[in-house]
């Protein structure tokens, strides 16, 4: 399994570690860890992955793509195609998953309907 895969299984499996989440247009940025800031997005029926290398806050990066969308910074895009004849290549769809439903606070939408409140 390529490093990729293992970090992206590790983010699905630590999800407590994904925090500000923001949506901008189709992508969804959110912090890994406290000290990663990726994005996410679906196009195509293909998911898209990427690190922003030279940044350390969900803000600066949309503000970045906002006002010089031609030049965000130093970034690295994977792309679950790329990993569609490996087993693991529904990681990026989970971690979508995952992503969206922390940016609509799902968690706490769904403990309030399983206690029935």
């Amino acid at each position: 399994m390529s490093k990729i895969l293992k970090a992206v299984d590790a983010m699905v499996n630590s999800e407590e570690l994904i925090t500000d989440v923001k949506a901008l247009q189709e992508s969804l940025f959110f912090m890994y860890n406290q000290k990663y800031v990726w994005s996410i997005q679906k196009e195509l029926g293909d998911y898209y992955l990427i690190y922003y290398v030279k940044h350390n806050e969900v803000k600066n990066v949309i503000d970045a793509i906002k006002y010089m969308p031609n030049d965000p910074g130093p970034y690295i895009s994977y792309s679950s195609k790329d990993y569609r004849s490996d087993k693991s290549g529904d990681n990026f769809l989970e971690l979508y998953q995952i992503v969206k439903e922390k940016l609509y606070n799902i968690d706490s939408v769904l403990d309030n309907i399983i206690g029935g409140e």
